[in-house]
């Protein structure tokens, strides 16, 4: 059902997938109190958040013995009042999760996390949201659930791994142009590392962009379509 909202739920997921780091908002073992804490994040195909977290860590322990938990990410404005920035915090439960893909996104994003994440007490852990709340200035204040925040994207799931491979192998020129002239990046070097409903990560290096799409797509056929029209638009 399409829902008419001041801050659409593809803005939410958005801007969920646009983020680097967020705030983790987790109940401390024992006494409860809420305890923010700085994380890294990235998002499944889904668009669900994902960390990397070590069991030393504060917030980890929290989410061994409650697992309810929040993610908020935020876009600030370059000068004025903070509070007219773009913001999301998604509300659910973290599980611990071991898959390839989760972790390929998560690296793809964050380069630098590969130096770690095979150490034994880091673990990838996964927020199955509940409810998402976003704000975006004076007017515009919406609670959203999570099956319209976070539809399904079981073929997307499915297809993503093929879809990067087969982009990297025999489309690499696309995928520079794509860099260069969507994104105002130098050409060279770039290779897709993840795909979703959404858009596409492209990393060179250390460097990491988001190439967003015109529209959510949730199948072959539809990612297809969407790659030979940015193929158009750069000049294929």
């Amino acid at each position: 059902m399409n829902i008419s909202r001041s801050f659409s739920a593809e803005e939410a997921r958005n801007l969920l997938r646009r983020a680097r780091t967020g705030t983790l908002g987790t109940l401390n073992a024992g006494e409860g109190a809420p305890y923010a804490s700085l994380v890294n994040l990235a998002t499944d195909v889904r668009g669900c958040p994902v960390i990397l977290v070590s069991t030393l860590a504060w917030h980890t322990r929290n989410l061994l013995a409650d697992p309810r938990a929040s993610v908020m990410v935020a876009e600030l404005p370059p000068e004025g009042d903070a509070l007219t920035g773009a913001r999301v915090t998604v509300m659910g439960r973290f599980s611990r999760v071991e898959s390839c893909q989760v972790s390929r996104r998560y690296l793809a994003r964050h380069p630098a996390a590969e130096l770690y994440a095979g150490f034994g007490d880091f673990a990838f852990w996964r927020l199955e949201p509940e409810v998402a709340h976003a704000v975006a200035g004076f007017g515009r204040i919406e609670t959203i659930p999570a099956d319209e925040m976070f539809p399904s994207a079981d073929e997307m799931i499915a297809l993503e791994e093929g879809a990067v491979r087969h982009m990297n192998d025999d489309h690499d020129d696309a995928i520079q142009r794509y860099a260069e002239k969507l994104l105002g990046a130098t050409p060279g070097g770039w290779k897709i590392t993840a795909i979703d409903t959404d858009g596409a990560d492209l990393r060179r290096g250390e460097q990491v962009l988001r190439l967003p799409f015109e529209a959510p797509v949730h199948s072959g056929g539809g990612l297809r379509l969407l790659l030979a029209k940015l193929g158009e638009q750069t000049g294929s």
